[in-house]
């Protein structure tokens, strides 16, 4: 069983369209890809752990 046919499932229990759950989880969605897009264009985010914790120099 796949994400989309559990959330297919959970809506017809929940009595709710699929459009107003995806209107709720829209902006995660823009909050995650945000995220995605600065770890991914500014390294220094997400190698100031490691170098904090001398795992790379």
């Amino acid at each position: 069983m796949n994400k989309f046919s559990l959330l297919f499932t959970n809506c017809k229990v929940g009595g709710v369209t699929i459009e107003q759950v995806f209107r709720r989880l829209i902006p995660f969605f823009i909050v995650t890809a945000v995220i995605l897009l600065l770890v991914t264009f500014i390294p220094a985010l997400s190698l100031t752990l490691p170098q904090m914790l001398d795992l790379i120099k």
